[in-house]
This record gives structure tokens, sequence and C-alpha cells, in this order.
């Protein structure tokens, strides 16, 4: 059944307009008494019929809705450098399908793509098309850019905070994670492609993020927040 994004669902009929219309009659061309999915950012799937389809919008009939059982249960937030656009759309979609919860860009001392604006924007969109596909009903919260010394007020909220850190000897993630099996509010962080300079460290372990090692091999950015998600979120039982 094929599923569309809608801002509010407040009676029992929805009107889908501009890019959602557009799919529902030009691309998917579904047809007036065809069954579709409706989602809006709340906990629950909408079961609709097409009941109209005009030239710039199309209605829909409610006919039930259930409880989404896709939705993430594992409280999850990844901070991530701004890296290319193309890699961040992808690092933002892999992470909505995946469970994340929020996801906050922020720039760092030697990020290259800086936000100009309107990234975030870009961003929801991206994770609420990803949501659609994956089945979840609420999609990852894109917060506007930070900079990262800037980030005390947030990073305080969470009870356990990882970062991963191409300098780390010591701790792997997997005794970082063990050690920790309780968490309820959890975060990870990810630098850009040329990591953290020192003094980045020291201040992202001041504010009681734990720097682990993701391994003997160098990740790029966005393979680096795509694994540890998946690995985080599978040990807090996400998956179960």
């Amino acid at each position: 059944m094929k599923t569309f994004f809608v801002d509010h669902v407040n009676s029992n009929l929805i009107t889908l307009s501009g890019d959602e219309h557009n799919h529902l009659k030009n691309v998917m061309r579904l047809q007036v008494g065809d069954n579709v999915k409706v989602v809006c950012g709340n906990e629950f799937n909408y079961f609709c019929t097409i009941s109209e389809i005009n030239k710039n919008s199309s209605v829909l009939k409610v006919d039930g809705r259930e409880l989404n059982q896709a939705n993430p249960k594992v409280n999850l937030t990844c901070y991530m450098a701004l890296i290319k656009n193309d890699n961040l759309s992808l690092v933002v979609q892999k992470l909505t399908e995946l469970g994340c919860s929020t996801f906050v860009p922020f720039e760092s001392r030697y990020t290259v793509n800086k936000d100009k604006g309107a990234k975030s924007d870009k961003l929801s969109l991206i994770s609420k098309q990803s949501l659609k596909q994956c089945g979840r009903s609420i999609p990852m919260q894109i917060l506007p850019t930070q900079k990262l010394t800037n980030l005390t007020d947030m990073l305080s909220k969470h009870d356990l905070i990882i970062f991963a850190n191409e300098t780390e000897k010591s701790l792997s993630l997997t005794d970082a994670l063990n050690q920790n099996s309780s968490s309820k509010n959890i975060a990870i962080i990810v630098g850009c492609e040329g990591g953290f300079e020192q003094s980045e460290i020291d201040y992202l372990v001041n504010q009681g993020a734990i720097s682990v090692s993701l391994g003997s091999r160098i990740l790029r950015a966005e393979t680096a927040s795509i694994m540890l998600s998946a690995i985080v979120l599978n040990h807090f039982k996400e998956y179960v």
C-alpha cells in the first residue's frame, strides 16, 4: 500500500497537494477508489480511500487508523559534522531507516561544507521521504546546524554520549556499550573527514562524552555514522 505524508490529520478527510498530490496522480497513477496509507508525524497510520483526484489536489477519506509499530523504541540522537551534501543526504536517509530519533548537524574546525541556510529543511524533507519507504510514521527530527562548542546544553540532556575518535587506542565501542547498558537517552557524535582537533576532543570529554575506537580501519564519516547508529541501536534492543 502506497504511503503519503501530510502535516496533520484532524478530520475524516485528508487533502493532498503539492509533491504528494503529484506523486499520487502523475507518478503512481492511482485512481479514485484505490486504498492508500497516510502518516502525519504522530504515532498512527491512517488507512484511506481516494475519493477525488483533481488538477491540483486529491481528497482521501479516512477509513481507520492503527498504532504504528515501526517507530523507534530507543531514543538515539546523532550529532554529525557537516560533510558533502550528497553524502549527508545519504546519512539522513539511512539513519531514518535504522531508527534514529534526532539528527543534529554541526560545524567544527575541519568542516569544509558550511551551512548557508535551509539545510535542515532539506534534510527534513529527505527524512520524510525515507520514512514512507521504511514504514515509520514519525520522521527523524532534524535540528538546525550548530557550532560544535555550542552543544553544551543539548549534550547535557543525554545519559550516554559516545563519540568516534580515530585517535582513541584504549577503549572500544563494544566495551563502552557494555559499561553503559542501562542508558535511556543516548547520543553519538561523528566528525567530518578531517576528524576533531585536540581542543574539540577535550571539549567533548569535558561534556561527558566517551571517546571510542571504531577499529583499526579509518572509516568515511558517512560510514562511521551509519555503522555506529546500527550497532548502538542493536545493543539497546531496537531490533528485538
